[in-house]
């Protein structure tokens, strides 16, 4: 980071003073850095890659070319390469690293020596710059005449994998590489920067945010629908906080978005703002731990940000299965199921899951469930009789995406084969002194018809 150690104390200046080169380069070299130093006092992570494109065609290969480059460095430094106009290009052999990215995948980063006494000597190994091998004529601006060579110098600029960086370096990464059948490749990554536009993948994961909240939002308001609004139960006002939640921070994540000038970090701000305000209605549960903000590889918490908040809305709006509840009778339940509308995909099964009163304990409940008798109902008196439990049942954690709900628990039943195509099944406690162990409610899951 800029640091005031650095800068030269400004210049007494008086009349008649003997000027010479070192009193430019002085007074230059404090105003750069006095404004680079401000900026990045008062700004939030101002460091980073703006644009960055390189040789598909050369890398495939083991070439790593750039064909055009604009950053900022954490010392405030800025650097621009075009391969066009940049006599010197900026390019690594990978084929001298092969046998290190086989093993495993390296990043790579642009480096500058940091900012030394002394350093700013050219063409050594840790200076700041070099002679630039360009076109240095320049003219009058205003008249267009009087073209004079004026000498130029550029950043100091080399191309490093994670395992050669040293003390003596300022690093942005840019890539991170591997090679497998003969052909190196990318992983998914992004760099730094200071503005999130749609070719990040940082844009495209709180886009899909987006995306998802909508549809959970027309889930919910077509579950809403089907309630009667006459009995208002705890189930539907956990809808209702839901719904207000999301349809009140969706706008503004777009807008952020869509306005493609945002800051990774304030994006990041965000992004965490809308998925706590969700995750809020959670109010029996402990705030999940920090997800921390990595500005060299912000992709990272962004993802994880969309994994905490699609397992919550997955929880609470499953995006692939419709939730019916079953009808309690005393102490039975009765449901209908068909076939084709099963919850999973082999048609042997089907989903249910039971609700877990708060003042039961977990032993008790899972007793319950695994000595309730499940069938269909025109069998329930032979079974009761002989005491037989019914269909066989599994106790999972999750089905794909499906995840139960707090104090609910998913349950896959295996069907018999020889079962109609339209079955009514039947959930009741196999001994009578057991109700009081029984489910609040019991679920079916069905998929969705696409």
């Amino acid at each position: 980071m800029p640091s005031l150690k650095y800068i030269p104390d400004q210049i007494m200046w008086h009349d008649g003073m003997l000027l010479s080169p070192q009193h430019f380069q002085q007074a230059f070299k404090r105003c750069e850095n006095i404004i680079r130093y401000h900026n990045y006092e008062s700004s939030p992570y101002p460091f980073g890659i703006k644009n960055f494109a390189i040789d598909q065609t050369s890398f495939a290969s083991g070439l790593f070319k750039i064909e055009e480059l604009e950053c900022i460095f954490q010392d405030g430094l800025e650097y621009y390469y075009n391969s066009i106009y940049d006599s010197n290009q900026v390019q690594l052999d990978l084929s001298k690293y092969k046998e290190h990215l086989e093993s495993k995948t390296l990043t790579l980063y642009i480096s500058i020596p940091k900012i030394q006494n002394k350093n700013s000597i050219l063409n050594n190994t840790y200076s700041r710059y070099k002679v630039a091998n360009i076109d240095n004529i320049a003219f009058d601006e205003n008249t267009g005449e009087d073209e004079i060579p004026i000498p130029r110098v550029r950043p100091n600029i080399s191309l490093l994998f994670e395992h050669e960086l040293t003390q003596h370096y300022i690093s942005l990464p840019l890539l991170k590489i591997y090679h497998e059948n003969s052909i190196y490749k990318l992983r998914e990554f992004s760099q730094p920067s200071t503005k999130i536009t749609k070719k990040s993948a940082v844009w495209k994961i709180c886009h899909s945010i987006c995306m998802t909240l909508r549809y959970k939002i027309q889930d919910i308001i077509e579950t809403l629908q089907k309630f009667n609004k006459m009995h208002v139960n705890t189930e539907l006002l956990d809808r209702i906080e839901t719904l207000k939640s999301m349809k009140s921070c969706l706008p503004r994540l777009e807008a952020c978005i869509h306005s493609e000038q945002m800051h990774p970090f304030i994006l990041y701000l965000e992004t965490y703002s809308v998925v706590s305000s969700i995750l809020a209605n959670e109010i029996y549960e402990m705030p999940a731990p920090l997800i921390e903000y990595n500005h060299y590889d912000n992709l990272s918490c962004f993802i994880k940000l969309k994994t905490i908040l699609n397992e919550y809305l997955e929880k609470e709006i499953p995006s692939d299965f419709n939730i019916t509840k079953a009808v309690k009778i005393d102490n039975k339940f009765t449901l209908s199921i068909h076939k084709g509308a099963l919850g999973v995909n082999d048609e042997s099964h089907f989903l249910l899951g039971f609700k877990k009163s708060s003042d039961i304990s977990q032993i008790n409940f899972l007793n319950w469930i695994k000595s309730a008798i499940v069938c269909e109902e025109e069998n329930f008196e032979i079974l009761l009789e002989r005491r037989v439990l019914g269909l066989q049942r599994t106790l999972i954690e999750k089905y794909e995406n499906l995840i139960p709900q707090k104090n609910i628990y998913l349950v896959r039943v295996k069907l018999d084969k020889t079962l109609k195509e339209k079955l009514n099944i039947i959930i009741s406690p196999s001994i009578i002194d057991n109700t009081e162990f029984s489910p609040d409610e019991i679920l079916i899951y069905t998929r969705k018809k696409i």
